[in-house]
């Protein structure tokens, strides 16, 4: 099915952070995370299925390491690097420049979004995600199981009073709760045309590719990059 489709994995890599000054050129097992999440698209046991890869930054050291890791860069509008800027404006901030060349030749092309802050994502992740794809699947989101359920979450209301998010899950046992997922961040795959028509990374009725937590862990600050090196290099 996807034998004569085009393929891009695209990495977004701001160089400013708040949680991690520097985390994207952080080394977990001798490699940076934009290393790890660029061998994470082309480092698959059957042969990737990606043509091109692009990282998009703001930051010259951290497109001189992508360069250096086989990618092709893009250097971000200052817009696209604000702290306000969603993973929508970055990708249309890429496929809307009139610095890329990119010659489609009417094909609809399928996107791999790595986000880099996943360092526990392998090649072998992305390729069974991708695998996912059959002709009734137009989007594939990478999930976990989080640590407590969302069903028991409360907000306070205009009182000032708690009130149930889910009222009847405080009427039913724990076991009796509907299992939940949450978007772990390592890995979404869906059609440049869908993305377009809707304005945001499809996300629903997306077939979900289910990722432990350890798996998915993500990082934002030196507590979160200490656990991923705890998990990667033991």
């Amino acid at each position: 099915m996807l034998e004569d489709e085009m393929v891009f994995a695209f990495i977004p890599a701001r160089g400013g952070s708040k949680g991690l000054p520097g985390k994207n050129l952080m080394k977990l097992a001798g490699k940076t995370l934009i290393e790890r999440a660029v061998e994470s698209a082309t480092d698959w046991l059957g042969g990737s299925k990606v043509d091109v890869t692009i990282v998009s930054s703001d930051d010259e050291d951290i497109l001189a390491n992508a360069k250096a890791a086989g990618a092709v860069t893009f250097k971000r509008s200052p817009f696209a690097a604000t702290d306000e800027a969603t993973a929508a404006d970055v990708l249309r901030d890429y496929f809307g420049s009139p610095d890329v060349m990119i010659d489609l030749d009417g094909r609809d092309p399928w996107i791999v979004y790595l986000q880099p802050t996943s360092p526990a994502r392998t090649g072998l992740h992305v390729e069974e995600a991708f695998n996912m794809i059959t002709a009734g699947v137009r989007a594939v989101v990478s999930v976990t199981t989080p640590e407590k359920s969302p069903y028991w979450s409360l907000n306070i209301n205009a009182g000032g009073r708690l009130t149930p998010l889910f009222p009847q899950a405080f009427e039913t046992n724990r076991q009796a709760l509907p299992e939940a997922f949450i978007p772990n961040g390592a890995i979404y795959i869906f059609k440049l045309s869908d993305f377009l028509a809707a304005g945001a990374v499809p996300v629903t009725n997306a077939a979900p590719y289910i990722m432990s937590r350890d798996e998915s862990v993500d990082i934002d600050t030196q507590d979160d990059f200490d656990r991923a090196k705890a998990l990667l290099e033991h």
